[in-house]
Formats: C-alpha cells, structure tokens, sequence
C-alpha cells in the first residue's frame, strides 16, 4: 500500500468508495453517485489523498487548513473500502496527513465522527480526544 495525491481521473471510484461506505449505519447517508461526484469535486479543492494497492483505491481522506485558524487542520473525510478496513489504510492515511500537516507548522488537527461509528474508537487509538466543541443537530 502506499499514499498518493489524488487525481481527476480518480474522483468516480472516490465517489463509488463514499456512496457505498456512508450509506452504512451510523451514517445513512443517501447518495446517488452524480451527488457523489459532486462532493467528491469539492475536496480537490482542498486537499484528497488515496490509498492504492497495486492500481486499485483502496480508501482516500480529504482535509484542509481551517482558513479561521491557519494552524489547525481539518479531516472531513476518511473512507476505506471494507475489505482493507482494519488492515492499516485508514492509520496510514492519516498518519500522512498529520505528518504533511506537522512540516507544514500546522499545530493540530480537528474531525468529527459519530460516537457509535467504528471511527469513533479509530481516531482514539490515534490518540485524538474529545474536544469542548459539541456538534448538535435538529431534524426538521
């Protein structure tokens, strides 16, 4: 496995990946591959990088510098395909991040994720914790 920039010419299969993962519980998200594809866009916009085994995807994360606080970074996505969940990709995705993030004078990095997701109990063993910021919502 190793990490790579993002390319255009990736952006379908990262949005195939996205779709089929967030549509899981706790997620539940409802993504058609065109809607997809356009979230997908956004991220190149930032910065999105993939894990590849061989010539296949096997996940991608994409972050960005909060542009309030220049030192912090941001992950807004981090998705593996399930049969290479566990076996690394995820950690060194983000290990990628951070180390890029550190050269970069970044001091910290911020995400978010559900309690009850397996991310939840990923990101700790990662050593990240919970922040005084809460995250609320109302369904309308």
């Amino acid at each position: 496995m190793k990490v790579r920039n993002a390319k255009k010419e990736d952006m379908k299969e990262i949005a195939e990946i996205m779709m089929k993962e967030s549509a899981k519980k706790p997620y539940n998200e409802k993504y058609t591959l065109k809607s997809a594809v356009k979230e997908s866009k956004e991220f190149f916009k930032n910065e999105i990088y993939v894990a590849v085994n061989e010539k296949e995807i096997i996940g991608f994360i994409a972050s960005h510098v909060i542009s309030s606080d220049k030192k912090k970074g941001y992950i807004d996505e981090l998705w593996i395909r399930p049969n290479y969940q566990g076996k690394g990709a995820g950690k060194m995705l983000v290990k990628f991040v951070e180390e890029k993030y550190k050269k970069d004078g970044i001091s910290g990095i911020r995400l978010s994720t559900i309690k009850k997701a397996k991310a939840y109990g990923f990101y700790n063993k990662l050593k990240y914790k919970n922040a005084d910021l809460v995250y609320m919502e109302k369904k309308l």
